[in-house]
């Protein structure tokens, strides 16, 4: 029985160039936000709507933390999105579940309104994009996969 490769091969492996631009740009908002989150802690929390002066900063710094990250992640996921969408799913995951507990905060009283402010900007923008990338990779892998199975 011959083995099945599973790796993708092309034409399948070469992603779209809108998938790395988008994968660049996401980068960059993130490299840039999480240093201005963990660098100046009072100034992002106004800037992101939070009406009360932070108490707990620290865990503050802490998202600015998990926001470079993710940075860097889209940084090495745009030299090839195919390869590296889990990192684009992980992402699409945050950038889905983030609002979803922002809003919850706001329903149940405990923060402003104000801080639903910057979601389309620095998540909804990234729902299409980042959909397409791990919905397109995972078309074209099952199509080299019953390319290579029908060998």
């Amino acid at each position: 029985m011959p083995a099945i490769r599973t790796e993708i091969e092309s034409p399948f492996r070469r992603p779209p160039a809108w998938a790395v631009w988008s994968l660049r740009l996401a980068s960059l908002q993130c490299l840039f936000w999480g240093p201005f989150i963990i660098l100046t802690p009072e100034i992002s929390g106004r800037v992101y709507g939070f009406g009360k002066p932070l108490t707990d900063v620290f865990l503050w710094q802490g998202s600015g933390l998990i926001i470079f990250l993710f940075g860097i992640g889209y940084l090495i996921a745009s030299n090839d999105p195919f390869r590296h969408w889990l990192m684009v799913l992980i992402g699409l995951l945050a950038k889905v579940l983030g609002p979803v507990g922002m809003l919850w905060s706001v329903l149940t009283g405990q923060v402003s309104s104000d801080v639903l402010r910057l979601i389309p900007l620095h998540d909804l923008l990234w729902w299409i994009p980042f959909t397409m990338i791990v919905l397109l990779r995972n078309s074209h892998a099952g199509a080299a996969l019953r390319t290579e199975s029908d060998r």
